[in-house]
């Protein structure tokens, strides 16, 4: 157990994750840490999930059924447990119709709605001498998050911002403004600390990359029955996660190449690539989202697990949750060799590649042979990082610049 050296203060600070996700998206960083500042801090913190707004949030409905709408929304989310915050905004009748999620644009979003829904949250939730943080995971919220309103600004920048550029949640100015308002700045990835102090050399730049719960991959990894996928005496080679930096190319390719080993793919397909499923080769089982308690049970069926992201500036600024995921079961590691997944490679623990030639040869190194010593490297890399040492170390950070200003 982490060891904090909480102030004595008179009420708990009150922290709000303005996240990049809604809260039943794919149960990523913000959900994991939530549950472990939850879990282990609660005693001198408060803590909310402020959802990212998504078109599924914006209600088109009569006035007098909206507190209705959000009460039902309250009660489902705090049945678990979770402090959870509706950022809600009434779409003007001009963007009713089927076209309404095209429609949304930045200037409704940019809504003083939304200005107005925090600074009331606030107001609700928080005492006048309560101590108030915000954890900010998307350069979207920027415009709305004052150093009026908050005693202290952190940025959890944890994806590069190439992946939102074409987005309209997303402005580099916004960005820009961000990493200057904040006093803390978290991040992920080596390319991400360096983009940050580009910006602002003397910000207080600390590295948090992601984590895994070991301890729920190795509960789980028998937990169901897989009935869509019927094994056989055949290696298997697996990915899971989403597809959007995924070179479907490359994994092909290597399928055609090792005919005698069953690719299986988990995880929601994008639309370009739904287009393309039909192009796969026949030992490519493509098996679909799946719940987050089953997870454990496929990729215990992998041999070799892959990180076939396409190599690219964005895809280097990314740590990715999965190989910490693989690392929990002690499965191998075959990567493309991005500069987070290098420092892993020391032919025992992962393996990257920057050809396919290198590709299948990384994978048919690891069928060929696997030392019990390097499972279990792998599984202490997973156990070292933690998501509760993650959310350790984050709120290390915060309570040591609030006892700074005390």
């Amino acid at each position: 157990m982490l060891q904090l050296n909480h102030r004595e203060m008179s009420e708990r600070t009150a922290v709000f994750y303005f996240s990049c996700i809604t809260y039943d998206s794919l149960y990523q960083r913000p959900q994991q840490l939530l549950r472990e500042w939850r879990a282990n801090f609660a005693d001198s913190y408060e803590f909310y999930y402020v959802e990212y707004p998504a078109v599924k949030h914006f209600v088109v409905q009569r006035l007098r059924h909206f507190k209705h709408s959000i009460e039902a929304l309250l009660k489902k989310h705090n049945n678990k447990g979770d402090s959870f915050v509706l950022t809600w905004l009434c779409v003007p009748r001009s963007l009713w119709g089927t076209a309404l999620p095209e429609r949304i644009s930045q200037s409704v979003l940019s809504s003083r709605l939304i200005e107005s829904a925090i600074r009331k949250t606030l107001n609700k939730q928080c005492g006048r001498t309560q101590t108030k943080v915000a954890i900010v995971a998307s350069s979207f919220w920027e415009p709305f998050i004052s150093k009026d309103d908050f005693d202290l600004v952190c940025y959890d920048y944890l994806d590069p911002v190439d992946h939102f550029a074409t987005s309209d949640y997303f402005q580099q100015e916004q960005h820009e403004k961000l990493i200057k308002k904040s006093d803390i700045i978290f991040v992920t990835a080596q390319n991400l600390r360096e983009d940050a102090l580009s910006m602002a050399e003397e910000k207080d730049v600390v590295t948090v990359s992601n984590g895994t719960d070991a301890n729920f991959f190795e509960m789980n990894k028998d937990s169901c029955e897989i009935t869509d996928y019927t094994r056989t005496d055949k290696k298997r080679v697996g990915y899971m996660g989403s597809y959007w930096p995924v070179d479907m190319d490359l994994i092909f390719a290597a399928a055609r190449e090792l005919t005698e080993v069953d690719f299986l793919l988990i995880g929601p397909l994008d639309r370009q690539n739904q287009r393309r499923a039909h192009q796969k080769p026949e030992n490519v089982f493509i098996l679909g989202t799946k719940e987050r308690k089953q997870l454990p049970a496929y990729a215990q069926m992998f041999d070799v697990a892959l990180i076939p992201f396409k190599i690219g500036t964005m895809t280097d600024s990314i740590d990715p949750v999965k190989l910490y995921e693989y690392f929990s079961l002690g499965k191998p590691v075959v990567a493309t060799a991005t500069r987070e997944l290098k420092k892993f490679d020391d032919g025992r623990l992962l393996r990257t590649a920057k050809t396919q030639d290198e590709f299948v040869d990384a994978i048919n190194a690891f069928l060929k042979y696997d030392a019990q010593e390097w499972q279990e490297s792998r599984r202490q890399i997973a156990r070292q990082n933690s998501w509760y040492s993650k959310a350790g170390a984050m709120m290390d950070c915060i309570e040591s610049r609030i006892g700074e200003r005390s």
